[in-house]
């Protein structure tokens, strides 16, 4: 007991100095941001929250938010956090008849924080630490952790770095406090998610629990996520920098690309951390919900974690740092050297254009001698994990030509993260998807219409009539270059040749031609990378005498019969002894039918009819199977 007291005691006399030292974070983030003094929502709840987290907590009592002083022009300057056991309750409310009465659990506790604003700069102005009754075992109020970090109390940008930094564990009590503030906000969340699962059958969602049953991470998926995934899932990308400040949370949507090189969107998740064990079964829960199918390559933000999560879940995937990830990142380690137009060329040089290893380990060593960076701890950092991010070592992995996207797909652009509660969110999430939907379905509409050729090439007209227009316009531009590129043939055996090709202004690139079955091999990777044929590979063909596309190189999901049938791949074979698959498969199907006639009165009518004939069908043959006993 003498033990408990003295922790109270020292707790007491360094909670004053814990506080000082949180507003002076505090109001130096307000000067930094340019922000006013007034006190936000954002604000209110942090200090709350500090104050629950790293004394009441500890001490073994709950607080409650008290009274506010405004100025005359209604900016608050003064807020007050009682002991929950302060006052006491009002007389009529006390004799007010009611079924059920509440115990009475006030006692008139004088313990109180007094927050206010002097020389233009938050403080603690009053702070009474004497209670009149027995405090709390702090078990009772909530789960204890080793650790607290003040930064994740002030920070709305990267949780994950300021995290590291402090040394704060996996698991804060902050975390713990996250969904046990809200808890009418994660009930609503969860009502709404059941109601949309009765208006979409296939809609799948799944929650993690923490040791105390309070709700910890979430993903959902709606029903036709899962049918996008099975055409265009071979490249999937998580975005994970995405804060919802009002939660201290992440909201982490995971996409791709279709088949015109639109955006599609496969799922979204909310987590509490960053941490191994939240990725992993992110990443698990993720793979159940898509059927087991893996992807064949994933591109995620920069973070050694996530790898190790990826490593242990995505057997089969490449794993990739998205480009655009890098650079933002880059703006903020290295903002200074962003004035200067030679750092950046040499740095987006690096990143993505450079031909060979040799090339890139030289301008690497040129850009941290030119702005004198060898010490600069994130670029030392960046370089381990260079395979990872420069193209120059992953030409052959297969990416869908994400890389030359401009930026990363924003979900929630035009969302304030501060006042939008969970359910919001997710409403937000389903009014992207479906304009994305609707822009997807509006450009397959269109690839119905005849494609302008330039020329009479017979290969020409073979990519109109067979890629989407996104794709076309890509290899049509790539046709006509072929024009202007020198070749020479400097090997050939009768069976297999190779040819050195020139572009005006580039590098050389080598091509390999197998005379038996037309097959290629570029040394740019970008039907690799990409699924299209290089320009160098065009010219190979037509001075083989080779006028069509081979067969080989027509990858399907660029395509306008991308989405004709659900894809059948390894995937599928390896799970072809369990004997859940076949009604996975027809499940997949069936939905992938109705997704496609959502839009359209007379498609629904035909797969209505089908259906019934399908459902006579099976009818009539079930009759003659003979009973079986189970």
């Amino acid at each position: 007991m003498g033990l408990i007291c003295c922790h109270r005691t020292a707790m007491k006399m360094t909670m004053r100095y814990k506080l000082h030292q949180f507003l002076v974070q505090v109001n130096r983030r307000i000067v930094v941001k340019n922000q006013k003094l007034g006190w936000n929502s954002l604000l209110k709840r942090r200090l709350t929250n500090f104050t629950q987290v790293n004394y009441a907590n500890k001490i073994g009592f709950r607080t409650r938010k008290g009274k506010v002083q405004r100025l005359s022009n209604g900016t608050i300057r003064k807020r007050f956090l009682f002991c929950s056991k302060q006052g006491f309750r009002l007389k009529k409310q006390a004799d007010k008849i009611t079924k059920y009465k509440r115990k009475e659990t006030r006692t008139g506790c004088n313990a109180m924080i007094q927050f206010s604003v002097e020389n233009g700069k938050w403080v603690v102005s009053q702070f009474s630490q004497e209670h009149n009754h027995d405090l709390e075992d702090r078990r009772h109020i909530t789960r204890s952790c080793t650790k607290t970090s003040e930064a994740h109390l002030i920070h709305t940008g990267n949780n994950a770095e300021m995290a590291m930094d402090a040394g704060a564990p996996k698991c804060t009590e902050l975390c713990n406090m996250v969904w046990s503030t809200h808890p009418e906000e994660v009930q609503i969340l969860l009502n709404y998610l059941r109601r949309l699962q009765v208006e979409d059958l296939s809609l799948f969602y799944a929650v993690q629990l923490d040791s105390d049953n309070r709700l910890k991470n979430l993903f959902w998926r709606d029903g036709r996520s899962m049918v996008d995934y099975d055409y265009f899932g071979d490249v999937l990308i998580l975005d994970t920098t995405f804060r919802m400040d009002k939660y201290d949370m992440i909201c982490a949507p995971f996409w791709g690309l279709n088949h015109h090189r639109q955006y599609v969107m496969f799922g979204c998740a909310f987590l509490l951390d960053e941490s191994k064990e939240s990725f992993v079964w992110l990443f698990e829960t993720f793979l159940e919900a898509m059927g087991r199918k893996q992807p064949k390559t994933i591109v995620t933000d920069e973070n050694q974690v996530m790898v190790d999560a990826v490593k242990v879940v995505l057997l089969d995937a490449e794993h990739l740092f998205g480009v655009w990830f890098i650079r933002q990142k880059a703006l903020k380690h290295l903002s200074a050297f962003y004035s200067q137009p030679d750092f950046v060329n040499i740095f987006n040089e690096c990143v993505s254009y450079c031909q060979n290893e040799e090339e890139f380990e030289s301008k690497w060593d040129f850009l941290l001698k030119k702005f004198n960076l060898c010490e600069n701890a994130w670029l030392n950092n960046l370089y381990l994990s260079r395979e990872r991010w420069a193209n120059v070592f992953h030409k052959k992995t297969f990416s869908a030509g994400i890389r030359w996207c401009n930026d990363n797909v924003n979900v929630f652009q035009n969302s304030t993260s501060d006042t939008m509660d969970l359910s919001m969110f997710v409403h937000q999430y389903l009014k992207v998807v479906e304009t994305q939907r609707s822009a997807e379905l509006n450009e397959d509409m269109r690839c119905r219409e005849t494609t302008k050729v330039l020329s009479s090439s017979a290969m020409e007209k073979q990519a109109a009539n067979i890629y989407t227009r996104t794709i076309f316009k890509i290899f049509q531009e790539e046709l006509i270059t072929c024009l202007s590129v020198a070749i020479e043939e400097i090997a050939s055996d009768g069976t297999n040749a190779t040819f050195k090709l020139t572009e005006e202004g580039q590098k050389e690139s080598i091509v390999e031609f197998s005379c038996l079955d037309s097959n290629l091999a570029c040394s740019c990777r970008k039907y690799e990378s990409e699924g299209i044929l290089c320009v160098h590979a065009l010219k190979v063909l037509n001075a083989r005498n080779v006028f069509r596309i081979p067969d080989q190189y027509m990858l399907k999901r660029w395509t306008k019969c991308a989405k004709d049938s659900v894809p059948e791949d390894e995937h599928v074979q390896k799970l072809a002894g369990q004997k859940q698959q076949p009604m996975s498969l027809l499940l997949k199907k069936a939905l992938d039918v109705i997704y496609k006639t959502s839009a359209f009165e007379d498609c629904q009518k035909i797969a209505m009819h089908y259906l019934d004939e399908a459902s006579k069908k099976v009818e009539a043959a079930l009759k003659t199977k003979k009973h079986r006993s189970f």
